[in-house]
């Protein structure tokens, strides 16, 4: 019975970290959530935060039904994640060099429109090819040093493993939008420092997950 608790805990905790960790770099989820939350209220961008909770469960339960299916098209296709990559890091260039190339950046990610926010970071979640590779990494690394899970797995321990993915993934863009609200009350949405910290996270981002999909190789 010790076990058995001990292995749920070990499986939340593992969800939890790893989903936690995986969402501090630069996405297009961050990204919604601070520009919503600068732009709107923390709560509209909390929406998107529960949104892109649900769709990391999503994306690591497809990853651990078709990890194999994905790896191999991902190493076939790679060009897929490098233009993605290539797309996020030029915009967070144009972004800094918006006043020599007389650009004025608005923020459409925190615009309503019909789809509502909570769908949104669900939407989101799923347009980061990269996050796919994350978890089906994680799998591999959980089957190689922590513990066996497939989709043949106990269905408490799966349970677990997903609730600790959502949560750890909604707390770290709930302090995203934390931040981004203690920002807000000090500096207009279109000041230049909001605008040069989303240029620099989706620079740094891009540059962190190309290194990553480097040593992947």
């Amino acid at each position: 019975m010790v076990y058995e608790i001990l292995m749920v805990l070990f499986f939340l905790l593992t969800g939890f970290l790893a989903s936690g960790l995986g969402a501090i770099p630069a996405s297009s989820s961050n990204i919604a959530v601070i520009t919503t939350t600068l732009d709107k209220t923390f709560a509209k961008g909390f929406q998107i935060t529960l949104g892109a909770g649900v769709g990391s469960v999503v994306l690591a339960f497809i990853a651990l039904l078709y990890s194999q299916v994905f790896t191999d098209f991902f190493e076939d296709n790679p060009w897929v994640q490098y233009t993605i990559l290539f797309i996020f890091f030029s915009i967070g260039v144009l972004i800094l060099l918006r006043n020599l190339i007389n650009m004025d950046f608005e923020n459409p990610l925190s615009e309503d429109n019909r789809i509502g926010n909570f769908s949104k970071g669900l939407l989101l979640a799923f347009i980061n090819p990269p996050a796919l590779i994350f978890w089906i990494l994680i799998i591999s690394i959980c089957n190689t040093y922590l513990f066996a899970i497939s989709k043949f797995s106990p269905v408490l321990n799966l349970a677990c493993l997903f609730i600790g993915i959502f949560f750890g993934k909604v707390t770290t863009l709930y302090f995203y939008g934390k931040m981004s609200k203690k920002l807000g009350k000090k500096k207009n949405k279109k000041h230049p420092i909001v605008l040069n910290l989303i240029g620099i996270a989706l620079i740094l981002g891009s540059i962190v997950q190309f290194i990553r999909m480097l040593l992947d190789q």
